[in-house]
């Protein structure tokens, strides 16, 4: 597998181009949510852990406080109209981080 192309259910991220396609219709992301979401996709079906995503987008430490990463989760499941009240992509995982979830696995 290309290492520069990683394809989540119907979801093609292309690490080199830095595009998403959601089918065939490319999905527009700003530097930030392509960064975001290629991080997720790395370790898709596993929880990225908000210290992690802060230490690898943010280059600082998470304090516990800081909701910057939360609300750049919340931009990029609206640009991939996954609903915010019960996301299918990008799931919350309480107390540790966010996980990017293939359709067909149903990981609790």
């Amino acid at each position: 597998m290309n290492s520069e192309i990683l394809i989540v259910g119907d979801m093609t991220i292309n690490q080199f181009c830095r595009t998403v396609h959601i089918d065939d219709t490319l999905i527009s992301l700003t530097s930030n949510d392509f960064d975001l979401l290629w991080k997720l996709a790395l370790r898709v079906n596993q929880t990225v852990s908000r210290d992690e995503l802060f230490r690898d987008l943010l280059n600082t430490d998470y304090d516990g406080l800081d909701r910057c990463i939360d609300i750049r989760i919340s931009r990029l499941r609206k640009k991939l109209e996954d609903n915010g009240r019960q996301p299918c992509i990008i799931k919350s995982i309480r107390s540790e981080g966010y996980r990017l979830v293939e359709a067909n696995h149903l990981t609790p």
